[in-house]
């Protein structure tokens, strides 16, 4: 589980890793600090009550992907958290947990994950030091500018390309007895194919989509795309299908904004494409 966390102390955004999510009359998050000089995990508290409603957020998750079978992620309630609660109350006079959710080899370190709650932070190898990753094999994840100036490279400034298929995920269900099922955030997902004439085709997935702006072409016209423009700001994502020196302030073209992007080639995709005829095809 990947999220975006804001360090108050430098008003900043992180990318992390999260280890743990417990709860003590708020949800508190295990995450990586954001410290350059030494690796430490430590407590982020999910919503800012120090904020007016609605509270700021504190940390978004981008996507939930299964380490291994070896790292087990556990779900624990009260009253499996007996053991812990008596130390939490006995040694650091400390409010008792509502429940846990993290990952197995954390909780079995109960006296350092109590220390950790008490002191709110703790160099990371005291856990274990295991070192988690839960991106994606064979995905190039967008980042920072370096991994926009890749993706730009290889796929030309998507000029003269097409958005092939778009396809949006919300993770929203209604189960078979009717009750309406609510995903996460993280689980609103938009997949993009799109081909090129010059570079081959590619799939593009947000994640923890905040925004689509869709605007298919007009009647005998053909979407094609000039050019393209990636943003990142405070880790949020923003792609436009136009080029842009800087985030616009509106714009009425297609555009996402999100809290991931990746992307891949399409070798493996049967896509039968067919030339732009721009003899045919123009622009509005």
């Amino acid at each position: 589980m990947r999220a975006r966390v804001y360090d108050q102390t430098n008003h900043t955004y992180y990318l992390s890793e999260v280890y743990g999510i417990m709860n003590w009359g708020g949800n508190q998050y295990i995450v990586e600090s954001n410290e350059k000089n030494e690796q430490r995990l430590c407590l982020v508290e999910y919503l800012d009550f120090s904020t007016k409603p609605p509270y700021h957020v504190n940390i978004e998750r981008i996507d939930c992907n299964k380490v291994s079978d070896k790292l087990r992620w556990i779900y624990l309630e009260s009253d499996e958290l007996s053991n812990i609660n008596q130390t939490l109350e006995n040694t650091y006079h400390h409010e008792a947990l509502h429940y846990f959710s993290g990952y197995e080899y954390i909780w079995k370190q109960q006296e350092k994950l109590a220390e950790l709650i008490v002191e709110r932070t703790i160099p990371y190898h005291e856990l274990g030091n295991i070192k988690i990753d839960t991106k994606l094999p064979d995905w190039n994840y967008i980042e920072n500018n370096q991994d926009i100036d890749r993706l730009m490279k290889e796929f030309l400034g998507f000029h003269d390309s097409v958005i092939k298929q778009i396809n949006y995920i919300t993770g929203d269900y209604v189960d078979k007895d009717g009750s309406m099922c609510l995903s996460e955030s993280h689980d609103k997902k938009i997949q993009m194919v799109f081909d090129s004439q010059w570079s081959g085709s590619i799939e593009i997935v947000f994640d923890a989509v905040k925004v689509l702006h869709l605007v298919p072409p007009g009647e005998n016209y053909l979407g094609d795309l000039f050019d393209a423009s990636i943003f990142i700001k405070d880790l949020m994502i923003y792609f436009y299908d136009t080029a842009f020196n800087k985030i616009p302030e509106s714009y009425d073209g297609t555009w996402v904004k999100a809290l991931g992007m990746r992307w891949r080639k399409c070798e493996n995709l049967q896509n039968s494409k067919q030339s732009l005829k721009r003899t045919i095809f123009r622009r509005k």
